[in-house]
């Protein structure tokens, strides 16, 4: 049997122009090097862009946030639980449940096609 790929999940590159923007737009707002700090809110947006991203791989899937991350192993996990909102959950057999960063209902397929058939498609099996 061959290794499992790692696969990262991450944000939209073009995220980065958002940040980019607010970075510019706040550049109005700096009159004196106390002002500086306004730089900091597109600072933090760029550290949550690059960090948050959910990995899928030979040890289970893992939700990486901005100061942590958390690993559902393949024996813990007992399926997906979608949010009305569009978030995506990883419940484990003790019903605790794992929120996917970067992953959306509508971004289901990579996720599932990482999982190499560990991860049932809630699209396809609902309820």
């Amino acid at each position: 049997m061959t290794a499992m790929q790692r696969t990262v999940i991450k944000h939209p590159a073009s995220g980065y122009l958002i940040v980019a923007f607010v970075a510019l737009c706040a550049t109005a707002l700096v009159r004196s090097p106390i002002q500086l700090l306004v730089y900091l809110i597109p600072l933090a947006g760029a550290a949550f862009l690059a960090r948050t991203a959910t990995v899928v791989d030979e040890r289970g899937i893992t939700a990486q946030g901005l100061f942590g991350s958390q690993l559902v192993t393949w024996d813990e996990i007992a399926g997906l639980r979608l949010d009305p909102s569009g978030s995506v959950y990883a419940v484990d057999r003790s019903d605790g449940q794992v929120r996917l960063p970067c992953i959306r209902s509508t971004r289901l397929d990579a996720l599932v096609a990482a999982g190499r058939g560990r991860i049932p498609d809630p699209a396809k099996n609902p309820g």
